[in-house]
């Protein structure tokens, strides 16, 4: 969040904006104090039934879209767009300036397809709404049996097996890749 903040501050003189979606099915609640805590002065809103991974086909964030003053999207990176990164932060400035920009990466990196595991994450939403967290964690085990590259089903099931890895403090990314290495 903190190098989101920095771009924004860099490019609201252009007139440009920034609208992050977290995408969390625990509700507004669980990202609001990352928000808080990066001074953000974007809006944040949340995505807590994945819509924009249904739309656009993405199995995991961050992504990037961007829009032009038309509404027109012109630009689409699912899974890999990274503001700490020196071409993005460069891509992003060009299309800001009205410079030409590069295609999407091939396929937005995963993005576009239909995502095999979205039956499997609707009804676990629904299991974790009625409070029947034991099931939810089942259904999304289920789809990730499905679609093991669904990393944004993959977030959700750790975070709700391990909050204190996702929402006490810093992401603990290490732990992240842990699980990946031991195939879980």
């Amino acid at each position: 969040m903190p190098a989101w903040q920095q771009m924004y501050k860099d490019i609201t003189d252009s007139g440009a904006d920034i609208l992050s979606v977290a995408v969390d099915m625990q509700g507004p609640e669980k990202p609001r104090p990352f928000h808080d805590a990066a001074g953000a002065k974007f809006v944040t809103v949340v995505d807590d039934a994945n819509i924009l991974g249904e739309k656009f086909g993405f199995k995991a964030v961050p992504n990037g879209l961007l829009i032009d003053e038309a509404g027109r999207l012109v630009y689409k990176d699912f899974g890999g767009f990274n503001i700490r990164n020196p071409e993005t932060v460069a891509l992003v400035r060009s299309f800001i300036e009205g410079a030409d920009i590069p295609d999407s990466p091939d396929g937005a990196r995963g993005g576009g397809v239909p995502v095999k595991s979205m039956d499997y994450f609707r009804r676990g939403l629904e299991q974790l709404r009625s409070g029947d967290k034991v099931a939810a964690r089942a259904t999304w085990r289920s789809g990730i049996a499905v679609e093991p590259d669904n990393w944004v089903l993959r977030k959700q099931l750790w975070a709700l097996e391990n909050p204190e890895r996702f929402y006490d403090g810093d992401v603990d990314f290490a732990w992240q890749k842990e699980q990946i290495a031991k195939g879980r």
